[in-house]
């Protein structure tokens, strides 16, 4: 049985223990801004995804605490 094979969508791999990252943001009137990929250690990107997780989960105690 053949298995199929997909088509790589970057010739570019990253080198051992790093990851290619690209970060798209959307803001809160729709607009989206689209960075370029970048190779990063995976120990700074899930430093810097807690990082933003937690600022996140802050501005949302902010803005529960503005509204009651």
């Amino acid at each position: 049985m053949k298995t199929k094979r997909f088509a790589r969508t970057s010739a570019r791999l990253p080198r051992r223990g790093h990851v290619l990252v690209t970060i798209t943001v959307v803001d809160e009137n729709g607009f989206t801004s689209q960075y370029e990929t970048v190779q990063t250690p995976v120990g700074a990107l899930r430093e810097g995804v807690a990082a933003i997780h937690l600022a996140a989960v802050e501005a949302d105690a902010a803005a529960d605490a503005d509204s009651a």
